[in-house]
């Protein structure tokens, strides 16, 4: 079972209590009775027997007390277990000692008795003896460890570089280190045991805001402990016997230990940290300037560059600082901060006497601390101009590739080493101003072939006379006119020159808006375009096609329109002139479809019924009937296809047509219509051509003109077809007499062979006509072997070799 440490640490006590008790009470009954029994003296007893027991008792109870009630339980109940065991061996002793005299010799004696009592008192004095050597071990052995661990504690804070006092629940300060004298000027045996508040009047002169500094030291010293921690800056100044820095103040209560109740303050050195937040916040600075300046668009170039240079020579902290443009040995100084200086803005000097033939020559930055020693060649180059140089900063600026000249900084008196980051800066400077320097001059060239541009397209414009080309301000009213526009519209400038754009549209476009809408709609879309009747000054309308522009600049705000008219009546009334003639040859072209076509047809059928039925006299008048009818319908056939050309629309002329489908069916018929004749064909690539339904014509023509003018018994014709590129190629080879060379270039105009011919004379003028209609071409050659070979060139049409549907446009 266990025991708390309070009761037996009360368990102990009693028992070292109960055995003093006990003897104490034997002592005083021995007293009385050698008062009682044998008449002696009180105080002679008290002073030979119980006196010394009494005051050893009575020291035990107070030892007893007041030492052991400090010890834990554990430790208080053994030494009370081992005080009994010895008290009651040393009793056992005793009575063993008395038995032997009182049994063997019939009485005690007292040497014997003394010896005993002496041999008791000789162990138990051994005893506390060993324990007060034991308790002085110990007790220097504390004092020697807490020796080392005040020495070990003291040279460790001694060595920080943390400034630290110790104050005491009392306000006084009971340790100082070494940094408080290196950090505050002050010296420790002085400040130690003295108050803090005291001390405080002496450490404030040292820093730049004393009476601000011991305000707010006094403020956590009237607090009275109830801050927990306390935080602020302050800056010691430099004299004879301190150096100038930054401390960070932090102070916090000791809550344990020697010091309970006091506060110990920290002094950190933060001056480096500061160097490094003042150093960013300069550059950041810095860049915040050189931001502002490259961003002032407001400002022209060389006025940015003067404060690009002002910027540059504050972080320097140089006296001087120049821009120049180097050519060959001359040195022009184009921008100066300050204007003034010897080497003055828009001066020329020789590039020799200047520290800047150092950067033209190597091509790369430069910087010296100490010129007349780091380079002494270079010392007397401003001699001529009285300006003694020792710090110097330059670097080269390219524009377009190319050295245009130095960004340079100059100062008077040694001066610290430029670092890589403000180098860097300076670099970054030379760079922008060569862009700005380069895009200055792409600029102004610009400007100048604008500038040429504009005055020759205001040249242009205002000679040009069958254009009407004017502008308009952004509301749409007149701001320019050309000759054109007085030649179409009637107006003289002075007249029109800002009256509305509406002015020159019929009253109908006025009440519809139109105006208003085609401004609208060039502001939105950049551009429309649009054809219409518009109304001269004498109040005559003319058809014109109208483009309008707007007009933006850089910031795309809307300066304007450009405005283009074309006069292009007459061009409309020749094509309602040529709409009328079309339709009227769409009109012939029916009477000879229908009309004519279908006469010459009965008249054939008639002709068919009588053959076998006339005289042989007669018969052969038939036949020469029959074979004029037979050309009559070819030739009305022709016209009809040649008419068809000229009456179709452009967008209805063409479709995709499948090329064997077409090229299949012509000779096929061919070879019906001519026994004789063999016609051979090699089918052609699955392709489609450009075409229509009168494709068919072409090879049906070529076919029989192969046919007809071959003096052959049995003409031999060869048809065959490949691609070529973006073209189709269809060959159609006779074995004739060929072509007369004298006639080649003429053999497709209209009515070559004339009537006494066969054929009509117009069929390979249709081929032609037709071919070309197609964006094709066609050609004749003389075959080596003899003959001719005809050879029609057709555009594949879009998606010609995907294949697909076959065009049903094929011969009937």
């Amino acid at each position: 079972m266990d025991i708390s440490d309070d009761l037996q640490r009360r368990i102990g006590v009693f028992v070292l209590l109960a055995l003093g008790v006990v003897v104490a009470v034997a002592q005083l009954y021995d007293v009385y009775a050698d008062v009682v029994s044998d008449g002696a003296s009180i105080l002679i007893s008290l002073v030979e027997f119980s006196f010394p027991g009494l005051l050893l008792v009575a020291f035990g109870v107070v030892v007893a007390w007041l030492y052991l009630n400090d010890w834990d339980g554990e430790h208080v109940l053994r030494v009370a277990t081992w005080s009994l065991v010895v008290s009651g061996g040393v009793l056992a002793l005793q009575a063993w000692v008395l038995g032997i005299q009182l049994y063997y010799q019939n009485g005690t004696d007292v040497a014997v008795i003394a010896s005993s009592n002496a041999a008791v008192g000789l162990v138990l004095g051994s005893f506390i003896g060993i324990y007060s050597v034991m308790r002085s071990q110990d007790r220097r052995e504390l004092e020697r460890s807490e020796e080392r661990y005040r020495s070990m504690t003291e040279d460790v804070l001694d060595s920080s570089d943390v400034a630290l006092f110790v104050l005491g629940d009392d306000g006084e300060v009971v340790w100082v280190n070494e940094a408080v004298e290196e950090y505050f000027g002050v010296n420790r045996d002085d400040v130690m045991g003295r108050p803090k508040r005291e001390v405080l009047s002496e450490t404030a002169t040292a820093v730049a805001d004393p009476e601000r500094f011991r305000e707010r030291l006094e403020a956590v010293y009237d607090a009275d402990g109830s801050r927990d921690e306390e935080r602020f800056e302050c800056h010691v100044l430099g004299s004879d016997d301190r150096e100038e820095r930054w401390l960070e103040y932090r102070s916090q209560p000791i809550e344990s230990g020697l010091y309970e109740g006091g506060r110990i303050e920290h002094y950190t050195d933060v001056t480096a940290q500061k160097e490094t937040t003042a150093r960013l916040e300069d550059r950041e600075r810095v860049l915040r300037e050189l931001h502002d300046v490259l961003l002032d668009r407001s400002a022209t170039v060389d006025e940015r560059i003067t404060s690009l240079l002002e910027v540059g020579r504050e972080q320097l902290e140089m006296e001087f600082a120049l821009l120049a443009r180097v050519d060959g040995e001359d040195f022009h100084v184009r921008a100066a901060s300050p204007r003034d200086w010897p080497l003055a803005e828009g001066e020329t000097y020789p590039l020799s006497d200047t520290v800047c033939r150092r950067v033209v020559e190597t091509t790369e930055s430069q910087r010296f601390g100490h010129l007349s020693t780091e380079a002494a060649e270079l010392t007397d180059c401003l001699s001529h101009a009285d300006v003694d140089v020792e710090s110097y900063v330059g670097m080269p600026v390219h524009v377009d590739g190319e050295l245009y000249g130095t960004l340079a900084f100059y100062g008077p008196e040694p001066g610290e080493p430029v670092d890589d980051w403000e180098m860097t800066v300076m670099e970054l400077m030379g760079n922008w101003v060569g862009n700005e320097l380069e895009l200055a001059r792409r600029r102004d060239e610009r400007e100048q072939a604008l500038r040429e541009t504009r005055e020759q397209f205001a040249s242009l414009v205002g000679d040009v006379e069958e254009y009407a080309i004017f502008r308009l301000d952004a509301d749409g009213h007149v701001a320019s006119w050309n000759r054109g526009a007085r030649q179409i519209k009637g107006y003289e400038p002075s007249a029109v020159l800002g009256e509305h754009v509406r002015t020159f549209y019929p009253e109908e476009a006025r009440e519809a808006g139109e105006p208003e809408r085609l401004l609208s709609e060039a502001r939105e879309l950049g551009r429309t375009e649009t054809e219409g009747w518009r109304v001269r000054k004498d109040g005559s309308r003319f058809w014109a096609t109208v483009s309008i522009t707007a007009l933006r600049d850089e910031d795309g705000d809307l300066r304007g329109f450009l405005k283009v008219t074309r006069d292009m009546t007459e061009r409309r009334e020749r094509e309602q002139q040529l709409e009328h003639e079309r339709e009227r040859l769409e009109f012939m072209n029916r009477i000879i479809r229908h009309n004519l076509l279908n006469g010459m047809n009965v008249v054939d059928a008639r002709a068919g019924l009588l053959s076998g039925h006339v005289d042989p006299e007669v018969a052969e008048h038939l036949e020469t009937v029959q074979s004029r009818v037979r050309d009559m319908v070819d030739l009305i056939e022709t016209m009809r296809s040649f008419m068809q050309v000229l009456t179709e629309e452009d967008g209805e002329r063409t479709e995709p047509v499948v090329l064997d489908a077409v090229l299949s069916a012509e000779v096929e018929k061919a070879r019906k219509a001519y026994d004789d004749a063999t016609v051979t064909y090699d089918p052609a690539p699955d392709v489609r051509v450009v075409g229509n339904d009168l494709l068919p014509e072409v090879f049906e023509n070529l076919l029989s003109n192969a046919v007809q003018h071959n003096d052959s018994p049995k003409p031999t014709v060869e048809v065959s077809a490949r691609v070529d590129g973006d073209e189709a190629v269809v060959a159609v080879a006779d074995d004739g007499p060929g072509v007369d060379e004298a006639m080649r270039d003429a053999i497709f105009e209209k009515g070559e062979k004339g009537f006494d011919s066969p054929g009509t004379g117009f069929g390979l003028y249709l081929v032609r006509e037709l071919v070309a209609s197609y964006d094709g071409g066609i050609d004749v050659e003389n075959r080596p072997e003899g003959g001719a070979e005809f050879t029609v060139r057709l555009p594949l049409a879009a998606g010609a070799a995907e294949g697909g549907e076959e065009s049903e446009l094929v011969s009937d």
